[in-house]
C-alpha cells in the first residue's frame, strides 16, 4: 500500500484534532470571558445597590427635617399671630387713654 492513500485520512486526523484545540480553547476563553462578565455584572449590582440605600437614607434625613422645619414654621406662625393680637390690644389701649 502506497502511503498517499492514506495521506488525506492522516491530513484529515491531524486537521480534525487542530480544529477540536481550537474550538476548545476558543470555548474556554468565552466561558472565562463570562464568568469574568457576571463578576463585573455583580460588583456594578453591589455598588448600585449601596448608592441606592445611601440615597434612601439621605431621603429618609430630608423627610424628618422638612418634618421638624414645618412644624417650627407653624410655631413660628401661631408666635406672630400672638405678637400681632397683643399688638393690636397694646395699640387700642394706647388710642383709649
Amino acid at each position: 500500500m502506497d502511503y498517499q492513500q492514506f495521506l488525506p485520512v492522516i491530513i484529515a486526523v491531524i486537521g480534525s484534532a487542530g480544529l477540536w484545540g481550537f474550538l476548545s480553547q476558543k470555548a474556554k476563553l468565552t466561558h472565562e470571558k463570562s464568568m469574568k462578565d457576571g463578576a463585573t455584572v455583580a460588583q456594578f449590582n453591589d455598588t448600585l445597590k449601596e448608592q441606592v440605600e445611601s440615597l434612601v437614607r439621605k431621603v429618609d434625613k430630608l423627610s424628618e427635617d422638612k418634618e421638624k422645619l414645618l412644624l417650627e414654621m407653624s410655631d413660628m406662625k401661631a408666635s406672630l399671630a400672638e405678637a400681632n393680637i397683643t399688638i393690636k390690644h397694646l395699640e387700642e389701649l394706647l388710642r383709649a387713654r
